[in-house]
């Protein structure tokens, strides 16, 4: 092309771009400014021309202009207008939670061998005897928190439980783990002293302390980063001292203010501690005195577990004839977590082991020491237990129950911790609760569901809302707003009294000495203790 041409098209092109700086600009340019703008609009680059853009921000103003202008009118100006927006926005959003509320309210689901069963049949005849039997009546969410998994989930953990200044005596109990010198710490809430409520706390606490005690005694475990001074779990004492019974929050050793004795804090594998604290409270209990347990998220793992594993050698004490688990996972694996509430759980156990720190800077072993490093720098819950795994305490799955030191890493450890390994051995009654929008362990509960309803004596069931240990509710006469009673704790209750009766109906039948009263904790024994011993420690 030869110089004029180019001269000419180049012309054009500053003339074009004069026209439109002249335009949007409303005034004159100089040549060298054209040029450059031009240079910008057709250079090799292909940016678009900057007329261009200031057209479109232009643009975008006054659009949004229009809008804030549009928004301004709609709103009112005066208190009263504004008074009306807020009723009618409350009202929008109140119909929309009475809406919610009736589409979650509604009865559980149960699942188990419950027409099969002799003895799971006759306590699922006690919770369904009634319209208003916990498994036949309607649970209806409280409005605001029991209709949201997360809200009523976070209520259950932050709520302060009942009240301490009542009638109901407490204390400290501190045990001594014989395994390992471990200590771990009991908080006792005994009925209140009816018709003598200034009886002094000390008879109240030597009668527990040295027995023989009379009534029953649930003994209850809380969850991972808790301790038995929580909320729901000081609802739940509450519930079973209003029934007249004695309640035990079992704090995990290095939980509930208590430091920890040696250098291992607690896990969801290691059921030592729960095995010496059930032998010790049952050499206190008079001889018909029985003993429950109640496990949430955690602690229901490690309940579930205990009383497989003790199913299975045939040793679990005659006094314990049933259990509930709240919230149980069943399949434990960090791994598969969502990592927000992984890396959530990850800084609450951070938090303990910091805490418990002055009872672990003497060791010096720097495999030790690299572990609890590693652990602290983890993001996520996985890499916490992949980190402290070989620093775990665990023990042996049949008798004598040897205690043992380390995992080889974190996958060992969540394989010997799901409990639902240990299931099909349970042999004594067992509730097992779930909510369906339970965002923390759902998914590896029913993953593995089946390996609890083959056992005739679990039960299981399963509600639409509750969230991990929530379950606020509002009965049908009774105020449906904010915060509620716990469909749990009451689903617990009666089904351990179901269990007693049952246990008391099947005492009479065996008077004239055809059985004793505690054989129904060998109903389930499919097939010899020691073959199926042999084969789990196979499997291991």
């Amino acid at each position: 092309m030869s110089g004029d041409a180019k001269n000419g098209k180049h012309a054009k092109n500053v003339t074009r771009a004069t026209r439109i700086i002249k335009t949007e600009a409303g005034g004159e340019c100089t040549d060298n400014q054209i040029e450059i703008s031009t240079e910008l609009s057709v250079g090799e680059n292909g940016l678009a021309p900057m007329s261009s853009i200031r057209r479109l921000a232009r643009n975008i103003n006054r659009q949004l202009s229009r809008r804030q202008s549009s928004l301004q009118e709609a709103l009112p100006d005066t208190y009263p207008g504004w008074a009306a927006l807020l009723a009618t926005l409350s009202a929008a959003a109140v119909g929309y939670e009475i809406r919610l509320q009736k589409r979650l309210t509604g009865p559980p689901l149960v699942f188990g061998q419950c027409q099969t069963s002799p003895r799971l049949s006759e306590i699922y005849a006690r919770l369904t005897a009634s319209p208003s039997a916990i498994l036949r009546r309607d649970i209806q969410p409280s409005l605001f928190v029991g209709t949201r998994a997360s809200v009523a989930s976070t209520f259950a953990y932050l709520l302060p439980g009942p009240s301490r200044l009542d009638s109901h005596p407490r204390f400290r109990e501190i045990l001594t783990m014989p395994a390992d010198g471990a200590k771990v710490a009991i908080d006792w809430e005994l009925p209140p002293s009816r018709g003598n409520r200034d009886r002094p706390l000390s008879i109240e606490e030597s009668a527990v302390r040295n027995g023989p005690i009379k009534v029953p005694i649930v003994v209850i475990l809380h969850g991972i980063n808790n301790h038995a001074n929580f909320g729901y779990i000081r609802s739940l004492m509450r519930v079973c001292t209003d029934k007249g019974w004695i309640a035990a929050g079992l704090n995990f050793r290095g939980c509930g203010g208590l430091p920890l004795a040696t250098p291992r804090g607690y896990n969801g594998a290691y059921t030592g501690d729960l095995r010496a604290v059930v032998q010790t409270i049952s050499g206190r209990l008079a001889p018909d005195a029985p003993l429950l347990l109640v496990g949430n998220s955690l602690g229901a793992n490690l309940v579930a577990k205990y009383l497989g594993e003790e199913g299975l050698s045939n040793t679990l004490p005659p006094c314990v004839i049933g259990g509930v688990t709240l919230g149980n996972p069943m399949r434990m694996n960090a791994g598969t977590m969502d990592p927000a509430l992984s890396s959530l759980l990850a800084l609450g156990a951070k938090k303990t082991l910091l805490e418990n720190w002055p009872s672990m800077k003497h060791m010096t072993n720097s495999s030790f020491r690299g572990a609890v490093k590693g652990a602290l720098l983890g993001y996520s819950l996985a890499d916490f237990d992949s980190s402290l795994a070989p620093l775990y305490v665990r023990n042996d799955p049949i008798f004598p129950y040897a205690l043992r030191l380390g995992f080889q890493d974190g996958e060992a450890y969540w394989k010997d911790a799901s409990s639902y390994r240990f299931l099909p051995f349970v042999s004594v009654p067992l509730l097992q609760i779930i909510a369906g929008d339970d965002f923390l362990v759902y998914h590896p509960f029913t993953s593995k569901v089946n390996h609890a309803i083959t056992n005739p004596n679990v039960m299981v069931v399963e509600t639409k809302c509750g969230g991990h240990l929530g379950w606020q509710e509002s009965q049908l006469d009774v105020n449906a707003w904010g915060v509620g009673t716990s469909w749990a704790d009451v689903a617990t209750v009666d089904f351990l009294q179901a269990v007693m009766d049952t246990r008391i109906i099947a005492a009479k039948k065996s008077a004239n000495g055809k059985a004793s009263v505690h054989d129904g904790n060998a109903l389930y024994n499919r097939m010899d203790a020691t073959d199926e011993a042999v084969r789990l420690r196979s499997r291991l």
